[in-house]
């Protein structure tokens, strides 16, 4: 089940002054097994129709509201920031498990050992960021957007991961679903917070998608897909003048990189 029903359940628990202790009791079961469901963020759908009717809840009343949610982007400690900058293979594993969720999937694309996998979950435990159980599979704590600092530590490295990826898409696109744009206009600010609009709830549609197809495909149908971009005022003037300088300093090299 999607975590955000979880948040909606545990919101009519505060809305009816019950605690973990009280739903366990009305259920039947230990509060342990109330608490470590909720910690996962997971269970059966029928254990979830139990907790519905413990709470006097439709389950259609539950998914509903969750549809309804939207999960406000986190900050991370500046000293996490500071832990994954200075560790890059840490910084993109984090990257491609809260994206992917597979880490066996991650691991073949890292070249990762099974202990460097485990070493990779235990990094990330100690950040507080995931949880590595007895089967060693590693957990994130939280699937919610990250907000990076503008001018934090890790912005290099974003950088570097986007700025990459869109000039690959641009020089060499691979599969018929690739699609490189770029457009500007001039228009009224209401207009442009229309569009902004628009990007966030295409974000959120790419999620959901994904997030069905990850419950009824096989692994080997799931393919990694990515989206980047940035919408807002345009300096063409200062643009220009970069492309410009650019192109004059690759101009007046020879090809052994020596000037004319």
């Amino acid at each position: 089940m999607r975590g955000d029903v979880f948040k909606v359940l545990q919101d009519a628990l505060r809305a009816r002054r019950m605690t973990y202790a009280d739903l366990a009791e009305v259920m039947g079961v230990s509060e342990p097994t109330i608490k470590r469901i909720f910690a996962a963020r997971d269970c059966k759908l029928s254990r979830i129709i139990e907790i519905c009717e413990a709470l006097d809840l439709s389950l259609s009343d539950v998914t509903d509201n969750a549809a309804r949610q939207r999960t406000e982007a986190i900050a991370l400690p500046m000293s996490t920031e500071l832990s994954l900058a200075s560790d890059p293979p840490l910084f993109y594993f984090l990257i491609l498990l809260r994206d992917l969720r597979a880490p066996e999937y991650i691991a073949g694309l890292m070249d990762l050992s099974p202990d460097q996998l485990h070493a990779m979950g235990m990094a990330l435990e100690r950040l507080g960021l995931a949880e590595v159980d007895a089967g060693n599979k590693i957990r994130l704590l939280s699937h919610a957007p990250i907000r990076f600092r503008p001018n934090g530590p890790l912005l290099p490295l974003l950088r570097e991961i986007n700025l990459r990826f869109i000039a690959k898409g641009i020089t060499h696109p691979t599969t018929p679903a690739d699609h490189f744009f770029t457009v500007s206009r001039r228009m009224r600010n209401e207009s442009a917070q229309e569009i902004r609009r628009d990007i966030e709830a295409l974000t959120e549609k790419i999620s959901e998608l994904a997030r069905q197809d990850q419950l009824v495909a096989r692994e080997d149908q799931l393919k990694p897909f990515k989206i980047s971009g940035f919408w807002g005022l345009v300096d063409f003037t200062g643009l220009m003048k970069q492309a410009t300088k650019s192109e004059r300093t690759t101009d007046t090299l020879e090809t052994d990189g020596q000037p004319r």
